[in-house]
C-alpha cells in the first residue's frame, strides 16, 4: 500500500474515533438497547449527564445517564447518539428539550407497543404527542426529517464521563 494511502486511512482512523464519543447536544434525541438487544429505549438528551425519559410505568421524569441504562437487561449500558454524517458532532432537535421539560411529572397511559418511550419522544420533536412513531425506527425517521439530511447514530461511551 502506498505511503499516501496509509496516510489518507490512518486519518480517516483517527478522525473518526476522535468524533465517536462526543457527548450528545441538549435537545439530542438518544437511545439505549434492551432486552439483550432486542428492544430500545430512547430519551431526550439534556446536559450534564441528565436524560428526560417516559418510564415503564408511564412517568416523565428526569434521570441519570446511569438510570437510563440502568435496566437489568441494557445492552452494555450503551447510548447511540444521532451524528452529522461528516462527523463535525452531533445533532439536536429544535425544541425536544423544551417540550420534554414542560411534561416532566406528568404521566401517560404506557403500553409497551401503542404508547411507549419513542412515541413520547418523536413528540418532543414533533410537538404532537398523540403520533404513531411507537417503535425506534420511526423515530429515527422523525429525526431525520427534522435534520433534514442522512443521520449516522454513533455509540456514545458516556462512563468515562458520568461514571
Amino acid at each position: 500500500m502506498s505511503e499516501w494511502l496509509i496516510s489518507i486511512v490512518e486519518s480517516f482512523r483517527n478522525h473518526t474515533m476522535a468524533r465517536e464519543n462526543l457527548e450528545p447536544s441538549y435537545d439530542s434525541i438518544i437511545y439505549t438497547e434492551l432486552g439483550f438487544g432486542t428492544m430500545e429505549h430512547s430519551g431526550i438528551y439534556m446536559s450534564d449527564g441528565e436524560v428526560i425519559d417516559l418510564s415503564g410505568d408511564g412517568r416523565i421524569r428526569r434521570v441519570s445517564l446511569k438510570e437510563f441504562t440502568g435496566h437489568i437487561t441494557t445492552f452494555n449500558h450503551e447510548i447511540y447518539v444521532p451524528c452529522y454524517p461528516d462527523w463535525d458532532g452531533t445533532i439536536s432537535t429544535s425544541m425536544a428539550g423544551y417540550r420534554a421539560s414542560e411534561k416532566v411529572g406528568e404521566s401517560r397511559n404506557y403500553k409497551l407497543v401503542m404508547d411507549n418511550c419513542h412515541q413520547f419522544c418523536a413528540g418532543c420533536v414533533t410537538g404532537d404527542f398523540e403520533n404513531a412513531s411507537n417503535f425506534l425506527w420511526m423515530l429515527k425517521g422523525v429525526v431525520q426529517q427534522e435534520h433534514g439530511e442522512k443521520v449516522l447514530w454513533k455509540k456514545w461511551d458516556w462512563k468515562t464521563e458520568y461514571n
